[in-house]
């Protein structure tokens, strides 16, 4: 996949870089600060939201630049490995958040599922930083280590 001549890949993986991290973030503040989930949970299910996507489509264009490139270096196919898995917490995060946000507004709501629902979250958020920081690192090892 290209735009305007150039691979997707590379231009669609700084959306992923800065929003999974930023969402991962503002996860934890919605699972540890209730009031923080009242007043911008919203907001907070629209970046995660977007994260899942960004990383999604990191995913997928990396998958077609990889093809294209014939399988890659060794580096490359690390990357390519941590990039596999790199989604799924983002994704998660994009499905525990709006739950969490949403039973929040529930009169009478289930705790039992809030603390379910918070440390899927939390675990989330803390597997999609360490994942988006390897992914991203080997990539950057990839293109710039000699």
């Amino acid at each position: 996949m290209d735009v305007l001549g150039l691979p997707l890949h590379p231009l669609v993986v700084h959306a992923a870089v800065v929003f999974v991290p930023l969402a991962a973030v503002a996860a934890l503040l919605v699972a540890f600060w209730p009031t923080v989930r009242t007043r911008h949970g919203w907001l907070v299910v629209g970046l995660v939201v977007v994260a899942a996507g960004s990383a999604l489509a990191a995913r997928l264009s990396g998958q077609d630049f990889i093809e294209s490139m014939g399988g890659g270096t060794p580096a490359a196919q690390a990357h390519t490995a941590w990039g596999l898995v790199a989604p799924f917490p983002a994704i998660a995060l994009a499905v525990s958040v709006p739950a969490l946000v949403w039973l929040d507004r529930r009169r009478g709501s289930s705790r039992p599922l809030r603390l379910v629902l918070v440390a899927v979250t939390v675990l989330s958020a803390a597997a999609a930083l360490v994942l988006i920081g390897l992914t991203g690192h080997s990539g950057a090892t990839a293109v710039w280590a000699p």
